[in-house]
């Protein structure tokens, strides 16, 4: 079974359940019916007993000699139409109809019973049991008017219908065999449409996983039915909606870690050579200058260009070094109000205004990362505000469930909608100048962190930034 399709395991299983519901059914029908066979040829026996009893009262003469009490015995036998029998206490044979040629004696294991109950002075006594040749028999034990006994009658009951019950019982089981043909045949095709239905979306579901790519839009299965097949059918929906999730996940996470070898190479060929060469102009600048002093003003433009060249390539390798150096943690204790407090000190003409709160801002985090995070977001406040506006920017510091989150508000020229979910890539800046990597950095350093940061902005009216920093206790949690 273990090695057949699931279809056919199904189609055998409903198979199997008629079958044994026939059997089932055909061995119970066949019991009642045995059972209440008999139950009513013991009845009517016992109501024809009843009737011959009455009738040997009426028209025998217990006071005469037993031979000659039941001369009317023949007579009895023809109303009722039965076989009769008389025996005496002692089992011995003393009349019997014309028709009867039974032994002239009581089985011994009947009559034993029949003369225990005679002596224990028991009423009514009677005995049926069913004879070798499978009939039924009743003795009775017959009193006279002074409720003595004194004769036992004896009815052997040869009933056609109890021995052809088994006719009865064929004909039944066939009925209920033919039905169950039937049945077995409508079963079948509803089996095999049932199937179709169950299998339909197992295949659809094993098409789909088959052409699953992780680089491509796989859609999803609509099923309208909330039965067991829907529910696995959600469970495969919200696996893509969760595979689509990693493999942004890994794919940023590839842009990431490709962007840090990159910074970190190119830091590295480009800052070995930049030191001697600023040396090497001011080196040369003093040598010409001491030569030919009618040159100085000239020489000592060209150097402060030169140098100023390569002090900024030095701070594009700068920033690249900042976000190559990324991951390497160093986590401290600090209350988070002192650092930003420490921080907007040194904007103070700015137009920066924070407002510390009432309670201590506990977190553990790296305190080098955190200053890189909040001069990126303020700088980028300051700038977007243009020379005409009265600079306006607000930073707070509230409790937000787990989280301490930082609100960094400013009055600039916001971020264009179209130009909002990019802010936080790599190479990604609205500067004439800068490497793109402010805003990038910040949010690798939140990540590591464990919180979030998030931002809403309109244009010609601000952007806030809210940085969400997990909160730590005097436990450690």
């Amino acid at each position: 079974m273990k090695n057949l399709k699931l279809s056919h395991r199904i189609l055998i299983a409903m198979f199997a359940l008629i079958f044994f519901s026939f059997i089932t059914v055909g061995l119970i029908t066949i019991i009642r019916y045995q059972s209440k066979n008999k139950s009513y040829h013991k009845e009517r026996l016992q109501r024809k007993d009843r009737a011959v009893v009455e009738s040997i009262k009426f028209m025998t003469n217990d006071t005469l000699i037993l031979e000659h009490s039941f001369e009317n015995l023949d007579q009895i036998s023809q109303i009722h139409n039965l076989d009769l029998r008389i025996f005496d206490l002692n089992g011995s044979l003393v009349r019997s109809s014309k028709n009867n040629n039974k032994d002239n004696y009581i089985e011994k294991n009947t009559f034993d019973l029949l003369n225990k109950k005679i002596l224990n002075k028991e009423k009514n006594i009677k005995q049926i049991y069913n004879n070798i040749e499978g009939d039924l028999e009743i003795y009775t034990v017959l009193y006279n008017k002074k409720d003595i006994p004194y004769a036992i009658l004896n009815i052997p009951y040869k009933a056609d219908d109890l021995k052809n019950i088994n006719d009865e019982i064929r004909n039944e089981v066939m009925v209920l065999l033919s039905i169950y043909i039937f049945l077995f045949f409508i079963s079948a095709i509803m089996a095999l449409a049932l199937l179709r239905q169950i299998t339909r979306p197992l295949k659809m579901i094993t098409k789909k996983l088959g052409s699953l790519d992780i680089n491509q839009q796989n859609e999803q299965i609509d099923w309208p039915v909330k039965d067991e097949i829907g529910m696995l059918i959600s469970q495969y929906n919200q696996l893509l909606i969760e595979l689509k999730q990693k493999a942004e996940e890994l794919a940023k996470s590839e842009r990431k870690s490709a962007w840090k070898n990159m910074a970190k190479q190119i830091a590295h060929e480009i800052k070995n050579p930049l030191t001697p060469m600023r040396l090497s102009v001011q080196h040369f600048e003093r040598i010409i200058t001491k030569e030919n002093p009618d040159l100085q003003p000239k020489v000592l433009e060209f150097s402060k260009m030169l140098i100023q060249q390569i002090d900024t390539m030095n701070s594009v390798v700068s920033a690249f070094s900042n976000f190559a150096s990324l991951g390497n943690e160093k986590n401290e204790e600090f209350f988070l109000e002192d650092e930003v407090g420490r921080l907007v000190g040194l904007y103070k003409d700015q137009g920066i205004k924070f407002q510390k709160p009432d309670y201590n801002c506990l977190v553990k985090i790296d305190k080098s990362h955190l200053t890189r995070v909040l001069n990126n977001i303020i700088k980028n406040a300051i700038e977007s505000i243009s020379e005409k506006k009265t600079k306006n920017i607000l930073i707070l510091i509230k409790s937000k469930n787990n989280f301490w989150e930082i609100q960094i508000q400013d009055n600039g020229s916001g971020i264009p909608e179209s130009l909002q979910e990019k802010i936080f890539e790599p190479k990604f800046t609205t500067k004439n100048s800068g490497m793109g990597l402010g805003l990038a950095m910040v949010k690798n350093i939140i990540d590591d962190f464990g919180g979030q940061i998030t931002f809403i902005s309109k244009l010609e009216k601000g952007t806030t930034f809210y940085i969400n920093i997990p909160k730590h206790d005097e436990t450690g949690q």
